[in-house]
């Protein structure tokens, strides 16, 4: 896989190491593995853009929650750590922490996470359709029929 490209943004709502620890979350939420992950589907680009727009409102919230995953961070290992330098296992215990898991800072970044990952890629997310790649979604074959695993609903009579 090539570099990963980020958006260049007139206003940058993030300071570089709440970036940092932004794009750390997002390749722990959604990792690469046998799939590209968040990352490379630009998810980054559209979570900092959401904030820059529809979700402004919720910015203090997403940079209140990055600073306390880097506190967190500090408090529980070396203490020259931050979220982002910690081992990915690390990572992942720190974010199932109650401190952390309960948080609605991480809620709502899991809900804009999924947005950039599986949305339309004209939304500023889901760069290069890759999410529906994975899915094996076609958005220009088979729009006039439902899901094969979708329900059969019952016939009126």
């Amino acid at each position: 896989m090539g570099a990963l490209r980020f958006h260049s943004f007139a206003v940058m709502p993030l300071t570089p190491p709440l970036l940092v620890a932004l794009r750390a979350v997002l390749d722990r939420l959604i990792p690469t593995d046998e799939f590209p992950g968040a990352l490379a589907a630009g998810t980054d680009d559209y979570v900092v853009r959401a904030l820059l727009g529809d979700s402004a409102r919720e910015l203090p919230l997403i940079i209140a929650g990055l600073a306390r995953l880097d506190a967190l961070a500090l408090a529980h290992h070396s203490p020259a750590s931050t979220f982002a330098a910690l081992r990915p296992v690390q990572q992942d215990e720190l974010l199932r922490s109650p401190e952390v898991a309960g948080d609605p800072f991480f809620h709502r970044l899991v809900d804009l996470a999924h947005e950039g990952f599986y949305a339309d890629p004209g939304n500023g997310g889901n760069r290069d359709a890759l999410s529906w790649q994975m899915l094996g979604y076609d958005p220009h074959g088979g729009a006039d029929r439902p899901p094969t695993s979708a329900p059969a609903t019952p016939s009126s009579r």
